[in-house]
């Protein structure tokens, strides 16, 4: 399950992710969340994920829906991530790595967001 709410307030799109996530959902994310965020200015918005214990049907649609965000706009994307699950769960070539690490901040809490 993945769900969306903005906070207008601190300029922030919160992202939960939980449960089995089929790839069929992960479009469908993507889709609801282009009609949720229009007329946003993006790049002036942070984008926090906050997983649970989840698991993806392809491991590669974290990644891929991580990269469409940022290529929708969005600047500051954080991963909340205390335990690095995320990272220990998608398989990443060092290239990738690189360049996923370059996207996505992972940091431990909510509270280490600037």
């Amino acid at each position: 399950m993945i769900n969306a709410r903005i906070d207008q307030d601190s300029k922030t799109v919160y992202v939960n992710v939980s449960g089995y996530i089929t790839t069929e959902e992960a479009n469908s994310f993507l889709s609801r969340h282009k009609q949720m965020t229009k007329g946003l200015r993006k790049s002036q918005y942070k984008l926090v994920v906050t997983p649970s214990m989840f698991e993806c049907e392809n491991d590669n649609d974290i990644k891929s829906v991580c990269i469409a965000l940022y290529k929708g706009g969005y600047r500051q994307i954080y991963m909340v991530d205390p335990r690095g699950y995320i990272m220990n769960t998608v398989s990443l070539s060092s290239l990738e790595q690189k360049m996923f690490t370059k996207v996505v901040k992972f940091v431990k809490s909510l509270d280490d967001i600037k």
